[in-house]
């Protein structure tokens, strides 16, 4: 059998740093040897029924991005329950797959019993080459870091985002749509837009001054993460205020990029101190904007 890829697996989530290193060296290999390049990737994760960076259709559009010549998702439900043996006759040997580049914590197989040593293992029966990368890492504020999605994770749930950003190599979006709202938000002088991420994102949680992207337009804007706890509101919600501007969104999908957290969110006694912190939590926005932007 001619074999004629050269691919990489994983559940890629975020596309981070590391990940594009990795899909730069497959593509590197590939031109080298006269072939094609190959991403495997997940439609969703073992343990991952939630808390995932970025959407499945953003993290295939970020691959498609980066122009590798294939790419392929496998459903997770259909595969979970297959030995890294079957799991390799299935997607390497009987794919024409020349040579596989992975991490150095790679897994696969049922339970993700894996690893890259028996990967190895049986690449050697084989005629198919393995590469194994070494973890990449970053320096961040003086810190060396094994870049990781779980490491991006608990940098979201912490609101560092300029360190989100310089782990994932661009602009920490996240990606959502409209919906409607009581119109509470609007009597009280700060219409919002009411915004709902995609379906099982990782999202941070407070007053978090950022940028609502419409359209390909940028707004400097502040947003409530959480369950508006002074109206007694049940359901986690975002609300997203642009900052001295009043424009009517006819777009249904928008997205929001966090820059720092104000404060926490929290309980007021009535709506007028919401409406006094509010104001505060503009004008400390308006700050952070003119560190950025000037």
């Amino acid at each position: 059998m001619q074999r004629k890829y050269v691919c990489t697996i994983g559940i890629f989530d975020g596309v981070h740093v590391g990940h594009q290193k990795l899909i730069t060296v497959v593509k590197k290999i590939a031109e080298k040897n006269s072939l094609q390049s190959l991403v495997y990737t997940f439609d969703k994760g073992g343990k991952l029924n939630k808390n995932y960076i970025y959407s499945l259709d953003t993290k295939l559009q970020i691959l498609k991005n980066l122009q590798v010549d294939k790419i392929c998702v496998l459903k997770f439900d259909k595969i979970q329950f297959l030995s890294p043996q079957q799991f390799f006759e299935k997607f390497i040997v009987n794919k024409n797959i020349s040579v596989i580049a992975v991490g150095e914590d790679f897994r696969f197989g049922k339970n993700a019993v894996g690893d890259v040593k028996l990967l190895c293992k049986l690449s050697r029966k084989t005629d198919v080459a393995t590469f194994v990368l070494k973890d990449f890492c970053v320096e961040v504020k003086g810190n060396l870091y094994s870049v990781s999605s779980s490491l991006i994770r608990e940098k979201i749930l912490e609101c560092k985002f300029d360190e989100v950003e310089l782990l994932l190599g661009r602009n920490y979006f996240i990606n959502g749509r409209k919906v409607s709202g009581l119109g509470l938000a609007k009597k009280l002088g700060f219409p919002t837009i009411n915004f709902l991420p995609d379906k099982n994102l990782l999202v941070p949680k407070g007053v978090i001054a950022g940028f609502c992207k419409i359209k390909n337009k940028i707004f400097p804007s502040v947003a409530n993460f959480g369950f508006k706890p002074t109206v007694e509101n049940k359901e986690f919600v975002i609300e997203i205020h642009i900052i001295d501007k009043k424009i009517f969104v006819d777009s249904e999908y928008i997205s929001f990029r966090p820059i720092k957290k104000i404060r926490d969110e929290q309980k007021f006694d009535s709506v007028e101190k919401l409406v006094e912190q509010i104001k505060k939590d503009v004008y400390t926005a308006k700050k952070v904007f003119k560190q950025i932007l000037y």
